[in-house]
């Protein structure tokens, strides 16, 4: 189970609101700021994602060739 409040939950939360309001903020500019580090954290994770797999596929390939040069293919 998970204490994450989503966006919209954030957004419509009573004290939330009234900290909004405390600081000048707009429930919309609130949302979109959240939307916004939502986007940037997913593209993080997928670019480091795929920094990884391809980190592991030229171990792979690699490891493969090194293994290649021992043997005799004929």
């Amino acid at each position: 189970m998970t204490n994450d409040l989503s966006i919209s939950e954030a957004v419509s939360d009573p004290l939330i609101a009234l900290m909004l309001r405390a600081d000048g903020m707009e429930p919309n500019a609130f949302a979109e700021m959240l939307s916004r580090a939502a986007r940037e954290q997913l593209e993080q994770k997928i670019s480091r994602l795929r920094e990884e797999r391809a980190t592991r596929f030229y171990q792979v390939l690699s490891a493969a060739e090194t293994v290649g040069t021992g043997c005799s293919h004929r």
